[in-house]
């Protein structure tokens, strides 16, 4: 591999895993608040598309051209090879194959159309409104990477929170903003 690969490249070296992790790698930087920066947005995005993606390719997973070009950076891999087996390891004892009826062929375009939806919530400008979706996305993630139903089912059951949450931290902003209109 070459030491600026482009997404391409590891999502070829992850193979039938590369949906979930990009899924969990997408979302992380979905969850940092960053004061005036709209990161949710941008990376609420990206996974909405990426989402699309897996909903119409089904068992076949492919990128979006333009990100599929990108190229890291050398410092991004090498963070990656450093960091990540010790992050995935912090995992590893809870975050294993089981259940797989979830994770194979007609749920994962199910569970790709509830990304859909997290991406949305995660690109709307709610203060702190992408936190949970961000979670649910990077838990579904890694349980498609490692084919654990388990951990798709609390994907699943912390998805059906965020999304309730961001309605009524969506009805809650309407309703302050029309009393404080109506005042």
């Amino acid at each position: 591999m070459p030491s600026d690969p482009r997404v391409r490249d590891l999502v070829a070296v992850f193979g039938e895993r590369a949906s979930g992790l990009l899924l969990a790698a997408i979302a992380i930087p979905a969850i940092i608040p960053v004061p005036g920066v709209p990161l949710g947005a941008v990376f609420g995005t990206v996974l909405v598309i990426v989402a699309c993606r897996m909903v119409t390719a089904g068992e076949e997973f492919s990128l979006p051209e333009w990100l599929a070009q990108m190229r890291l950076k050398p410092s991004a891999v090498r963070m990656l090879a450093h960091q990540g087996p010790g992050i995935l390891q912090k995992f590893e004892g809870r975050i294993k194959p089981r259940a797989g009826l979830l994770t194979t062929g007609p749920a994962k375009p199910m569970l790709a159309l509830v990304m859909v939806l997290m991406g949305i919530l995660i690109a709307l400008p709610i203060p702190f409104g992408n936190i949970l979706p961000g979670f649910a996305v990077i838990l579904m993630g890694l349980g498609l990477a490692a084919r654990d139903g388990l951990a798709i089912l609390s994907a699943l059951a912390l998805a059906f929170l965020a999304t309730g949450t961001s309605v009524a931290l969506g009805w809650a902003a309407v309703w302050g903003l029309a009393h404080l209109l109506a005042s």
